[in-house]
């Protein structure tokens, strides 16, 4: 099976590619990125292509390799290295290249043996070498060495550090403006700011919502009270204008209605129509009146007062009646109102300002900037007075840019990178290659936005190529989710990713800028194989009755449990792969993927039921968010105040403690028991004080035994993991803070925050041999022999955010706005927006698979009503459209999907809950060997002293000492051994004569 090309992209070639200028290659899952990577890499290390090449060879240094990972860097540069290493092997002739290793073959077909070869394996071979000085980062170490070498064009300082949280510095900015700002306000006005934020929680809140807002020129002048009323004018002048005309005009309509009733009563619903009149004279009323009040109507009113809503008045078998257009107007002058600037909004913006403002200044004293801070700057410079000098200097640096997983840049990134590269240009004096997929853009939560990489397609128009081979997955399951996208892309409407320009959309500028084109299969050698025969590419579990999502949830955790407790319990399961034994199917090679931790939860407590062992991964997922940080901080406070005997109960009645009742019980009421325990944590109180946290908290695991009963529960090893992670975390964090208190503040900083850094994700609690339940987003990269999706129809609708809202959209160019007071459209933009990328997170889940998925398709009940909303799922919307289906209908659409692909099983889910399938362990694990005995000898007469106790009591140095000479050449000064009496040197133990003579032998 070929794989078509999109329209302008040719199938990549890896030798035949051009090296210069601007290029954007797609690569879809599984087909070789990395590969493809180092592959160029090659290229541009050799000067290899004559006119496609970049013109001459570049050393590591000189090549700019960009992701997004700390973890995708060193991938990366041990990917690069080991292939430089092999590619020098073969061009020495010392080792031949692997028979389906074309492009080596090729390569080092490229030069003739001899002096050219040689100097070529030479060039490879010293790249290899020096590739610990390879420019291989992501985006926020680049940014912050380019600011650092370039200080002067950039206006950097020296002595600045980078502060990878800033919530704290945030939150004081944000108490020193409410202390500033809000303090002070008169009753009335303090009123009014308080229907906006309650407290400083609130406004903390609110402003880390709105931390990626440029402020707008003069946002911030003037104080609480001077903003609000110059948001009063302008809404005041505004609302005028929408009243200008409308009290005759809702006058001439309610007579109009007066008329109706009374001349044609029996064409009419009269006791709803009844109404009208006294609705239309209250636009009326407030269009007359002088008052700055917006105008509120019930949404039965604005339900009538509408062409269609007066329509559905209208008797059976009435005569058409003509609707006066005064009437569609209402609904106009609703949503023009709305869309008026609010002074709620024009205060959040002035928060906005002054906060940015202050935590700039906040920044300044204590010598620290940020990862947005580092990109900011970088762009400012560009753009600023010594821009051209920054950019020749640092294009002299990098002439050629990688930027992989391109799809994942943020408007501010790209504009850096097109600050630099110029990708529209496309300047043959340097080259830059933007690798990635927009298929798999999912991480709009961290500020990536899709019409980016949209933009910078636009800007290499001509100049595409695709990687069009799946390396990852078998040929069977490829086809399969061709087919499940390739169906979608040929129906009409919006596409298989919701991009297509529909005839009144004029959402994008061209037809369709992210279509899906299928990819061929390389396949794999071996077969996942059952009992029953090879395992189905793609089996799909329905539930298609609609049910509340808790129960639906469990429904399929349990579907989905018992049929991989079936799989591992199937002697006959594994990889079978010709000349070579059965592998059985282990745990560790299934993994479960889910959006939530309410998912996550539901799969765990299911895989528990049956005896089975897992672990969960989130990036998103902070450590400060589980129960264990909660008691910790609780454990803390009684560790700080070791005689307060409130706290002492508290901490030991935890739940990570986990004592029993009846010692619970005893320190309510025996007070041996209670001061037993207050002089334990006296104890680790001294111990905290003298050797810090870390050592204090570890003390605390071995005195109250807890791994050992951790241990013997479900979940142990994860709670073990938290509390030592947690615990390294407050040593880090105690490094930089003074007392137990400050520590306190730190730790109840962190429990009020709702994310983390990558240092507080929740770490992996085992290397065992353990199934995997992971977040679709941490996936990413990843692949699993066999993926489960069992909660493949669950929605995360658009909320409509009543207080503070704030969205972040892009028009059609990739202009990006944020909208304080979003209106209904931009409310539907950002539904749209959520779907789409729901649509790119099920392609990322389909394509983790390497032989089989497992997909759960239920239908959730939505609300009180009952209806599904499995059409507003991704999997719904792929598999049938937009609209609202009944179960049959849903029954036949999935039947229909499978009619055409053969890799496809369907299989109805009974509603009853399935039998708990115990899971069979393989063989248990064999008795600890015994600990061997401890025979060595060392010396234990030792012991620490400074400099000062070794020369306590020596007599002070005199003027009978000779100077020594500013300069002499050999040997060294401080080498020299000085002619001064025995008495004045330091006595050495027995035995160190002999030490000394022999590191120090006379010359």
């Amino acid at each position: 099976m070929s794989a078509p090309a999109t329209a302008g992209a040719a199938r990549l070639d890896p030798l035949q590619l051009p090296l210069r200028g601007s290029r954007l290659i797609e690569a879809s899952a599984g087909t070789g990125k990395t590969w493809t990577i180092a592959a160029l890499y090659l290229r541009l290390v050799l000067g290899h292509g004559g006119e496609a090449g970049f013109g001459r060879p570049l050393a590591p240094p000189d090549i700019l390799v960009m992701t997004f990972t700390r973890a995708a860097t060193r991938e990366l540069t041990d990917r690069i290295r080991a292939r430089l290493a092999e590619a020098a092997r073969v061009l020495r002739g010392e080792a031949a290249p692997r028979p389906d290793d074309t492009y080596l073959a090729a390569l080092c077909g490229a030069y003739a043996p001899g002096p050219a070869r040689e100097q070529a394996a030479w060039r490879l071979a010293s790249a290899a070498e020096a590739m610990d000085d390879a420019a291989v980062q992501t985006i926020d170490a680049w940014c912050q060495r380019m600011l650092r070498e370039h200080a002067f064009d950039s206006g950097s300082l020296f002595d600045e550090a980078l502060d990878a949280d800033e919530d704290t510095l945030r939150g004081q900015a944000a108490r020193d403006y409410w202390r500033q700002q809000v303090y002070p306000l008169a009753p009335e006005l303090l009123e009014r700011v308080l229907a906006v934020w309650p407290d400083v929680a609130a406004l903390t809140e609110d402003l880390r919502a709105l931390e990626r807002l440029e402020p707008a020129d003069g946002a911030g002048a003037g104080g609480i009270a001077d903003c609000l009323d110059e948001a009063d004018a302008r809404f005041a002048q505004a609302l005028a204008g929408l009243k200008a005309g409308w009290a005759e005009r809702a006058e001439a309509l309610a007579a109009w209605v007066d008329e109706e009733i009374a001349a044609r009563k029996a064409e009419w619903d009269v006791p709803k129509l009844r109404t009208a009149p006294k609705w239309l004279r209250q636009i009326a009323a407030w269009a007359g009146a002088d008052g700055a009040e917006p105008l509120v109507l019930t949404d039965t009113a604005t339900e009538r007062l509408c062409p269609d809503g007066l329509q559905a008045l209208r008797q059976p078998g009435a005569p058409p009646c003509t609707v006066p257009p005064g009437f569609a107007a209402i609904g106009a002058l609703l949503a023009a109102q709305q869309a008026l600037p609010t002074p709620a909004t024009a205060l959040r913006a002035h928060a906005q300002a002054r906060t940015t403002a202050r935590l700039a200044e906040l920044k300044r004293q204590a010598g620290s900037f940020g990862f947005h801070d580092m990109l900011l700057r970088l762009d400012r410079a560009l753009a600023g007075p010594r821009g051209a000098a920054l950019r020749a200097r640092i294009l002299a640096q990098h002439p050629v840019a990688l930027i992989d997983e391109f799809q994942d840049t943020s408007p501010l990134q790209y504009r850096i990178f097109e600050r630099l590269y110029r990708p529209e240009a496309d300047d043959p004096a340097s080259a830059l290659l933007l690798i990635g997929d927009p298929k798999q853009a999912i991480y709009a939560f961290r500020g990536a936005d899709i019409y980016c990489y949209l933009a910078a397609r636009r800007a290499t128009r001509g100049r595409h190529a695709m990687l069009g081979t799946n390396h990852r997955s078998t040929q069977a399951l490829v086809e399969v989710v061709n087919h499940w996208f390739a169906r979608a892309e040929a129906r009409p409407g919006a596409g298989a990713f919701g991009f297509r320009a529909l005839p009144d959309d004029g959402a994008v500028p061209e037809a369709d800028p992210l279509p899906f084109v299928p990819v061929a299969a390389q396949g794999r050698p071996e077969r996942l194989v059952t009992q029953d025969g090879e395992l189905a590419p793609m089996t799909l579990a329905h539930a298609l009755q609609p049910a509340g999502a808790p129960l639906q949830r469990a429904r399929l955790a349990a579907h989905c449990a018992e049929q991989i407790v079936a799989w591992l319990n199937d002697p006959a399961a594994g990889f079978a792969r010709a000349g070579a034994p059965l592998q059985r199917l282990r745990p560790a090679d299934i993994a479960v993927l889910v959006r939530s931790h309410t998912e996550a939860q539901a799969m765990q407590r299911a895989l528990r039921q049956r005896g089975l062992a897992s672990v969960y991964l989130s990036d998103r997922d902070s450590v400060f968010r589980r129960p264990e940080a909660r008691d910790l901080f609780w454990w803390l406070q009684a560790v700080a105040e070791p005689r307060n005997a409130r706290r002492l109960r508290a901490a030991f009645a935890t739940a990570t403690l986990d004592l029993p009742l009846a010692e619970l019980e005893r320190l309510a009421h025996d007070d041996a028991a209670l001061e037993a325990r207050s002089a334990q944590l006296q104890a680790l109180h001294a111990l905290w004080r003298a050797q810090g946290v870390l050592p204090m908290l570890r003390q605390t695991l071995h005195e109250l035994g807890l791994p050992a009963r951790w241990l013997r529960e479900a979940g142990g090893e994860r709670r073990l993991t938290n509390f030592l992670h947690l615990a390294e975390l407050l040593q880090t964090a105690s490094s930089t803070l003074v007392g137990e208190q400050a520590l306190l503040r730190w730790l109840a900083d962190r429990l009020r925050q709702d994310g983390g850094t990558e240092e507080q994700v929740v770490r992996l609690e085992s290397d065992a041999d353990l199934l995997q339940i992971v977040t679709i987003h941490k996936s990413k990269g990843l692949e699993y022999p066999v993926v489960c999706l069992p909660f493949a129809c669950a929605v995360r609708p658009t909320r409509r955010q009543q207080r503070n809202p704030v969205l972040a959209l892009s028009d059609a160019t990739g202009e990006r706005a944020v909208h304080l007071a979003p209106e209904s459209r931009h409310w539907e933009q950002a539904e749209r927006e959520r779907l789409r990328e729901d649509l790119r997170l099920f392609y990322v889940a389909l394509t983790r698979a390497r032989h089989a998925l497992w997909l759960g398709f239920g239908a959730i009940a939505e609300g009180k009503s009952g209806t599904a909303n499995t059409h507003r799922s991704a999997a719904g919307s792929l598999l049938a459209g937009s609209r609202p289906r009944r179960p049959e209908e849903w029954l036949a659409a999935l039947q229909d999907l499978a009619a055409g692909q053969p890799g496809i099983r369907l299989e109805a889910l009974a509603e009853d809950a399935p039998v708990r399938t115990p899971f069979a362990a393989r063989g248990e694990a064999g008795p600890l060997l015994p600990s061997p005995g401890y025979a060595a000898q060392f010396d234990r007469q030792w012991g620490i002293a400074s400099f000062s106790q070794l020369v306590r009591g020596l007599p002070a140095a005199g003027a009978d000492l000779p100077l020594l000479p500013t300069q002499r050449t050999q040997p060294a000064d401080d080498e020299l051994p000085l002619a001064q009496p025995a008495a004045r040197g330091v006595p050495l133990p027995s035995g160190a004569a002999g030490c000394t003579a022999e590191l120090f032998p006379e010359p």
